[in-house]
């Protein structure tokens, strides 16, 4: 038998054998040794190179020794290696809710599911109360953005490395200050820009990363999942001098249960003495 052969059925055997790659270093693609956006001959290179040392970045699975696990981890995860942002939803409203409800400690991407409960949810409600039509939510932070601060001085590999998976477009200088250099950070699609910002303040080289916050919302839609299938409705229906917080706020608390049900809990209208209900 020839030796190609016998190392095809060697591979194709252990390929049969491990279970799917799980990455359990600290970069988000850990095959992608070299941080171009893909698995390729290059990665394989790089796991051949270091065989049998404790090389970090070829050692793929974090076991201490480069070995046949890290070969098969990049033959198994072969191609594209970016952040998949989901579908393209077509209620952008209901989207950036459910990017802002995922929270710090949530997904990244906005599940379906979570999308179209908000989706429904908001068409019952404009439905029910139509003085909401009109009052859209307001974005508490670009989808697309945040602000990184980082430190000067110090080698940005990793921050390069996770620009690369997350898809940034474009890093535009903000200012600096006290060794920091703040940038704003854009990407290629929309994410839970909370979450993402723990992400890469962990890195050494970033001070912190925050959302660009937007100042001058008029009206916020938070929802909040009660159980059993209720979601709970916080409506600020803000309006007169909304720059930096609205003169006039009518207040409603809103439940809509998984059949459809909508009930108002509470309505409140509360501002400053020329406010018209």
């Amino acid at each position: 038998m020839a030796r190609s052969t016998r190392l095809a059925i060697v591979v194709a055997v252990a390929l049969a054998s491990v279970p799917a790659f799980e990455a359990i270093a600290d970069r988000p693609c850990p095959p992608d040794t070299n941080c171009s956006g893909a698995v390729d001959v290059n990665d394989l290179l790089t796991v051949i190179a270091a065989w049998g040392s404790s090389d970090p970045i070829a050692d793929i699975d974090d076991s201490g020794t480069v070995e046949v696990n890290d070969l098969l981890a990049v033959i198994t995860t072969w191609g594209p290696c970016l952040f998949n942002f989901g579908p393209a939803f077509a209620n952008a409203e209901a989207h950036q809710i459910g990017l802002e409800m995922l929270g710090a400690g949530g997904p990244l991407a906005l599940p379906p599911a979570t999308y179209t409960r908000i989706d429904r949810d908001l068409g019952l409600i404009r439905t029910a109360y139509p003085n909401l039509v009109g009052q859209t939510h307001t974005m508490a932070w670009a989808p697309t953005q945040f602000i990184a601060a980082i430190i000067q001085g110090m080698p940005v590999t990793e921050f390069g490395c996770l620009n690369t998976y997350y898809q940034v477009i474009d890093i535009d200088p903000l200012f600096s200050s006290g060794g920091i250099d703040y940038k704003v950070v854009t990407l290629a699609g929309k994410i839970n820009i909370a979450g993402l910002c723990a992400i890469y303040t962990d890195l050494p080289e970033i001070s912190f990363a925050e959302p660009n916050g937007l100042i001058g919302g008029e009206n916020f839609w938070v929802p909040t999942d009660m159980g059993n299938g209720t979601w709970r409705w916080n409506i600020d229906d803000g309006f007169w001098d909304c720059f930096d917080g609205c003169d006039c706020h009518r207040y409603y608390i809103i439940d809509v249960d998984a059949a459809g049900v909508v009930t108002l809990i509470s309505y409140q209208e509360i501002g400053q003495s020329w406010c018209k209900w």
